[in-house]
């Protein structure tokens, strides 16, 4: 337990270094704060590439089928360059989807996140933000179905492209956020600081909702063959807490006049809180499948790198697009 709170507590700091790391009034010094931000999201996506190589291509080297020492050391080494080859193929397509997003900040054709999608010239980021949000509710089907959804998982090329629509717009989307306001002299540049922080916080008061209310008041499970602690309580309890502390964020100011829409912002807020929950579940789901237990050892007490953004990976994108098409439809 103290492994993972001092853990938790450097995530913590490291996180706030991220989101806000210095920035002065000039543009090549915002912008230099937002190629740092930039680099590290795709360091995470790349992470998260090589961690969800081993659900495209898991171990199987428990099989009770005996093996020759040579055989079993040519797949272990196949298995290797597999992955390698996979979280390749993850950060190669994390820069080309990264590179439009950067062009689009850099021209300055926008500024709120309504005109994301309403822009023209940002068809190719549209698609991949789209393919995230309907990957969000197939996934959402395949928890609920599992596990007759395993039918869907059975080729590695099938787990491969789960994996891309989990990672890729979740970085994209990550800095879109991020880059809310950037390029505009009179801004303030910790605006889309500030709105990745609030999602942030909504998916972790949501979690910790959930945990207590599953833990006092849980007795329907939500899918018991992927994760049996999981409930309807504790889900109803989740969305409670985050709610509050929505409530409160709203109220400081920390949405600002990018994100006035009231209507278009509650119902954002609660479509991520409830699909960071399927993102836990969808990763648990992948897990199971594959036959292990944590993604990776990165950080010690909390698993890998995916078991530490799996919520964020629904959230954020989910977040983003749901905003960017109510803020139009409630305008």
């Amino acid at each position: 337990m103290l492994t993972r709170i001092i853990t938790g507590f450097f995530l913590f700091v490291f996180a706030g270094l991220w989101l806000f790391f210095p920035v002065a009034e000039t543009a090549s010094a915002r912008f230099l704060g937002l190629d740092i931000f930039n680099l590290v999201a795709v360091l995470i996506v790349v992470i998260g590439g090589w961690e969800f190589s081993k659900l495209v291509f898991p171990d199987n080297s428990e099989s009770t089928v005996p093996v020759s020492a040579s055989s079993g050391v040519r797949e272990s080494r196949n298995l290797f360059l597999k992955r390698c080859l996979y979280a390749l193929f993850v950060f190669l397509s994390a820069l080309l989807s990264f590179k439009y997003v950067v062009r689009e900040v850099s021209l300055g054709d926008w500024a709120r996140p309504a005109e994301i999608l309403s822009n023209l010239s940002n068809g190719f980021v549209f698609w991949i933000l789209l393919a995230g949000f309907a990957w969000w509710v197939l996934a959402t089907v395949m928890v609920f179905c599992y596990p007759r959804s395993g039918v869907m998982m059975r080729s590695w090329w099938q787990r491969a492209i789960y994996g891309l629509l989990t990672l890729i717009p979740f970085g994209v989307s990550l800095m879109l956020l991020r880059d809310t306001g950037i390029t505009h002299y009179g801004d303030d540049p910790y605006i889309g600081s500030r709105i990745l922080l609030s999602v942030m916080m909504l998916v972790w008061s949501a979690d910790s909702g959930a945990y207590f209310a599953g833990r006092l008041l849980g007795k329907h499970h939500m899918s018991a063959h992927v994760s049996p602690k999981k409930t309807w309580e504790g889900l109803a309890g989740g969305v409670l807490l985050a709610l509050a502390v929505y409530g409160i964020l709203y109220g400081t100011g920390m949405y600002t006049v990018y994100y006035s829409n009231f209507a278009a912002l509650t119902v954002s807020a609660v479509l991520a809180v409830i699909f960071s929950v399927f993102g836990d579940l969808s990763e648990s789901m992948f897990k199971r499948y594959a036959g292990i237990k944590d993604s990776g050892v990165l950080f010690p007490g909390h698993g890998g790198m995916l078991d530490r953004i799996d919520s964020l990976c629904a959230a954020v994108p989910v977040f983003l697009v749901s905003y960017s098409i109510l803020s139009v439809l409630l305008s």
